[in-house]
């Protein structure tokens, strides 16, 4: 006897027989009580029909069942995955997409080989069955033993179907448009039958769900890259080259940080796979225009917003400027073709009427080609390499990997990564894309000549320099032997005169620092504020015209030099270097910002300097530099014992106390960082380099941002993955900086270290298997207070946890701090930071624990 889940979700028990129901109602009642409970599975010869569905088991985030996408053709009826918790339904995956069901009541039925079967209509077991629209084609294999089998919907958004030897089939192989978190996305489908592609197919369009013209998927020729191709070999987009931690072609998104990885299995082969911060509300999307989207459910609203999009200009569109050209963005996502360094375009009349799909040609030719030598490589930055790379197997290092292509005149362009090793390319450079930040170094080959052309510049350059300097010298001169004949009785006047002119000089000297800017500040109602200006003589005359000696350093801004005002006053300058990674942007927001902050633990802005294209801030000057200078110098790290060390974690807590609540602007400091801590002459920490710090106003949260900036190993994994921040998210930077502080050693070293992606994983695996006192620095050891310090290390690991929600605010950091007797929350265990090893959660209680700080009170779930 079969049964059919039917309604909204009750049963009915049916016969081949006539209808049980009038001879036996007692047991079709029965019958129907035993099935209706059963919403999350499907077992062997059941059926789901009509308003009935599957719901994922525990959470009931996902559900199965039938549904039309477009409102106007009711009738026409599609089985699909959708999100059950999220509204308007959103549907990430569809069985029957080239056949729709027309009839009132289509069914889904497991068959007793294992078999799913979508039929447009009930399966009543009729000499004529209800024509078939879909199949998992399991009962195909000639393997596929009959037995019992069962399929139900996972918290994952897999609709599996398992027998007794495990998952016999599962929709993660087969997607449609959608990918979810935990899928494994191989260069080809796994089975035992026909090779087939793994894509993601877009819909027809937003209301039809029948398989489009773009699809996503990764390079059959298994070079590691992602495409997007139209109508199944146009491509439209390319991910670039996987560095083992980003995309080449998309460097802002560390995706190393999803868990993004690739692997290999004896099934799949090679695969890639991702896990989500959060699993059920994260998605990927091929749309029905051919473009690649994640999108994420905001918090406050609970919709869907987009977090970023593949291809987004037109540069990003694959070979835009054909071959051997550059694509550069201008305004308005616009393209600028320009051809390679020793190319010019193959078709100049095409060029200029901008049809740059021929691309370019080299001219001159390759040395190695009309049996000269001398060819060389020119280093071109920032780009997305291009596509048809070869991997050099038999190279160790950058050197060889030169030597290699130097040796082979058809290699036109190599690369080495040490994650990686040698990529080389031929003459045919397809695809590359000038990025505007994060992008990677292309070594292109050119001939002798090109090269000596090249560095003539330079050589021109410091001719002229010469000449004009050896000009400026004699005009000196003549102007010093000019003053020493000046008549006497103009040399010699009356002491008033001299006295007078003498004050009036010094007056007219000092008006440049003297001078001030306002600024008017709406945040602090209306109230403005006053910074010197200085002129940049003033300013070269205090570096020694940015003399060598007097450089402190270097940051993402530019050079620090160190400079002393006609008062004596010691500065120090930091100068925007011309090819910075930051900007005016950069320069008017931290001239904006830390002018308006004043704390103890906050670097003091005292004045700028625009003139030109000179932009440069005047800082109060640190003796002691940053606190990476010492923590991380093994000449150093004796210096900073445990009391110091404490004392600067108080410091820069209190500096962010300051920054999220005592000051009227509430900021986010966004680079929170060993560097970006100077120490004073008494090594008290000042924070500095506000440069991407945002402000916020008195009733927003957070902020989410396309632009994602700041240090890796110091981003919270929001803020990295989906370029959302708050507060939080230097509160996740300062529990790295915690653990640097007290390990001695910098938070990326940890990279690989016993399955650990970085400093925080390999933090809780000690913590959690009681070897926190391993971590501690072992100059600081021996004369340390274990318990404050194992304390302090509890601290930083519930910064750093996974989900900003988890993670303690300010106040009750600095609370934690100052307490030794108040009981801290167990962290969770950080499942972006940790891979290849099963976590242990033996700290961890199956029950709720609710700890009390204070007057604060902390509670902390643990999963069973």
């Amino acid at each position: 006897m079969g049964r059919e889940l039917g309604g909204g979700g009750g049963a009915r028990c049916c016969s081949m027989a006539s209808s049980p129901q009038r001879l036996f109602p007692l047991l079709a009642w029965l019958c129907s009580v035993a099935v209706a409970g059963a919403t999350d599975t499907l077992r062997q010869g059941e059926s789901l029909s009509g308003a009935a569905t599957l719901v994922s088991s525990p959470s009931g985030v996902f559900e199965v069942g039938f549904f039309a996408p477009d409102t106007n053709l009711p009738s026409r009826l599609y089985l699909g995955i959708w999100y059950r918790v999220i509204s308007p339904r959103t549907v990430v995956w569809v069985a029957n997409r080239a056949a729709a069901a027309t009839s009132a009541s289509p069914s889904l039925t497991l068959t007793d080989t294992g078999e799913l079967r979508v039929l447009d209509g009930a399966a009543n077991g009729t000499a004529t069955p209800a024509p078939l629209l879909w199949s998992s084609n399991t009962s195909s294999r000639a393997s596929v033993p009959r037995g019992s089998y069962s399929a139900a919907i996972q918290d994952s958004g897999s609709l599996q179907v398992r027998g007794e030897d495990g998952v016999l089939w599962d929709s993660f192989w087969h997607p449609t448009d959608t990918m979810l978190s935990g899928m494994r996305i191989p260069v080809f489908a796994p089975g035992r039958g026909p090779v087939e592609r793994f894509l993601f197919t877009s819909w027809a369009s937003e209301t039809d769900p029948s398989p489009g013209r773009y699809a996503l998927g990764l390079d059959p020729h298994n070079s590691g890259q992602a495409y997007i191709w139209k109508d199944g070999n146009v491509i439209i987009w390319r991910s670039g080259q996987w560095t083992g931690q980003n995309f080449v072609g998309i460097p802002w998104r560390p995706l190393y940080m999803y868990g993004y990885k690739p692997a290999n299995d004896p099934v799949l082969g090679q695969y890639y796979t991702y896990t989500a911060t959060n699993t059920s509300l994260q998605r990927f999307v091929v749309v029905p225009n051919g473009t690649d989207v994640c999108y994420m459910v905001k918090k406050s609203s609970q919709k869907w917003e987009t977090v970023w999009m593949q291809p987004s200009n037109e540069c990003e569109y694959y070979a835009t400027c054909g071959a051997n050209a550059k694509c550069t963005v201008v305004q308005d996502g616009k393209a600028k073709c320009t051809c390679l360094k020793g190319f010019q375009p193959k078709l100049l009349d095409r060029w200029n009427a901008g049809n740059w799909s021929q691309g370019c040609i080299r001219s001159p030719p390759l040395g190695c080609q009309v049996n000269q030598s001398g060819d060389g490589f020119l280093a071109i930055g920032n780009v997305k390499w291009p596509d048809f790379s070869y991997w050099v197997s038999t190279v160790a290092d950058e050197t060889g990997c030169r030597t290699a292509c130097q040796n082979n005149c058809s290699c036109g362009a190599y690369v080495y990564l040490t994650t990686i090793g040698c990529l080389a390319w031929g003459n045919e450079l397809i695809d590359i894309y000038e990025l505007p930040s994060g992008g990677y170094n292309l070594n292109l080959k050119l001939p002798a000549s090109e090269l000596r052309e090249h560095h003539a510049i330079w050589k021109i350059a410091t001719i002229v320099s010469v000449v004009v300097l050896f000009v400026l010298v004699a005009c000196l001169v003549l102007w010093w032997q000019r003053g020493r004949n000046i008549k006497a009785d103009a040399v010699h006047r009356s002491w008033r005169s001299r006295h007078s002119s003498t004050q009036s000089q010094q007056t007219s000297g000092m008006l440049d620092i003297s001078q001030s800017i306002r600024f008017n500040d709406e945040v602090e109602d209306g109230k403005s504020h006053e910074l010197k200006v200085y002129s940049l003589d003033r300013i070269r005359a205090a570096t020694c015209n940015f003399c060598d000696s007097n450089k402190l350093g270097a940051g993402g801004f530019g050079p620090v030099y160190m400079g002393k005002l006609p008062g004596g006053e010691e500065v120090a300058v930091k100068r925007l270097c011309r090819n910075s990674g930051q900007g005016l942007e950069e320069f008017k927001n931290e001239v904006l910002l830390i002018a308006k902050l004043q704390h103890r633990n906050l670097v003091r802005l005292l004045g700028c300097c625009i003139q030109g294209e000179e932009k440069i801030l005047v800082y109060e000057y640190m003796p002691n530099k940053s606190l990476d200078a010492f923590l991380f110098n093994p000449e150093k790290q004796g210096l900073l014992d445990w009391k110091k060390r404490f004392d600067i974690i108080e410091g820069i807590a209190r500096g962010l106390l300051y920054l999220h609540r005592d000051s009227r602007l509430r900021v986010v400091h966004r680079d929170l960082k060993a560097s970006n801590i100077l120490l004073d002459a008494d090594m008290n920490p000042k924070i500095s380099d506000f440069g991407m710090a945002r402000m916020f106003g008195g009733d927003q949260n957070q902020f989410n941002t396309n632009r994602v900036v700041g240090t890796f190993g110091y981003m919270s994994p929001e803020y990295a993955m989906e370029g959302i921040f708050s507060v939080k998210s230097d509160i996740y930077s300062f529990g790295v900086l915690i653990l640097e502080i007290i390990t001695g050693k910098r938070a990326v070293s940890f990279h690989g270290q016993q399955d650990s992606l970085n400093i925080g994983g390999y933090a809780w695996r000690q913590w959690n298997e009681d070897k926190g006192e391993e971590l501690i620095d072992p100059m600081i050891r021996a004369s340390c207070l274990i318990r404050q310090v194992l304390r302090c290390i509890h601290i930083a690991l519930l910064c750093v946890q996974d989900h900003a929600d988890e993670r303690p605010d300010i106040p009750t950091v600095i609370l934690m701090l100052s307490s030794d007797s108040s009981r801290l929350p167990n962290p969770r265990p950080p499942t972006l930071m940790l891979r290849g090893r099963d976590v242990e959660t033996s700290k961890s209680s199956e029950n709720e624990q609710s700890h009390s700080i204070g007057t604060v009170s902390m509670t902390q779930l643990h999963g069973r």
